[in-house]
């Protein structure tokens, strides 16, 4: 993920917190740290990646976060390792079942929901996972697989499942998933945190 300093760190949260409210201030920190269980997971997620790079303090904080981000991601139904590349402005709408590999690497202002899956492949005996762009929606129960490229500002439809590239303002819909219109993720994002919010 690439938080390094305290600054970046307080960036991402940020980004984060606004995708979830459309504020930043220290009382939606609060409520959604509170409430969210979505916003909760991301914030010890980002803390656990900004302290694992620590020369000390990855032996006294980084345990304690990666221990908040476990439990909050058993009880909400997420995997998805600290170091995975996500960007800024990450959302997760519901809780249940949300898988995202390790090596995957998600842009920003990306909406995830429930059920959604972003897996890996194994092709010619390497492994293949997707990269996800900026201002992406992934509905219910949809799985992007394999070495792929989702394009920016995409929509992919619930249930789909996503195993061929997807180019920019893309909507997709299927099994196997198709393009159904090129009107992009339009109000699907909510709230994009562009650096100046």
């Amino acid at each position: 993920m690439g938080i390094t300093t305290k600054a970046e760190l307080d960036e991402f949260i940020r980004a984060d917190l606004f995708r979830y409210s459309g504020r930043t201030g220290i009382m939606a920190l609060r409520k959604y740290k509170r409430c969210s269980g979505g916003f909760r997971f991301t914030y010890y997620m980002r803390k656990c990646a900004y302290y694992r790079q620590k020369r000390f303090l990855k032996y006294i904080l980084f345990p304690y976060y990666k221990i908040k981000k476990n439990k909050t991601g058993q009880k909400n139904g997420f995997d998805i390792y600290e170091n995975t590349s996500i960007g800024k402005g990450l959302h997760i709408a519901h809780f249940g079942c949300l898988v995202i590999h390790a090596d995957a690497v998600l842009g920003e202002n990306v909406s995830l929901s429930h059920g959604v899956t972003i897996g890996q492949t194994i092709k010619d005996g390497k492994p293949q996972t997707p990269v996800i762009g900026n201002n992406v929606y992934i509905a219910p129960g949809a799985k992007i697989i394999g070495g792929i490229t989702v394009g920016n500002n995409v929509a992919v439809g619930a249930n789909a499942v996503v195993t061929h590239d997807v180019p920019d303002n893309a909507v997709v819909a299927g099994v196997p998933a198709r393009i159904i219109s090129c009107k992009g993720a339009g109000d699907y994002v909510i709230n994009p945190y562009n650096g100046t919010n």
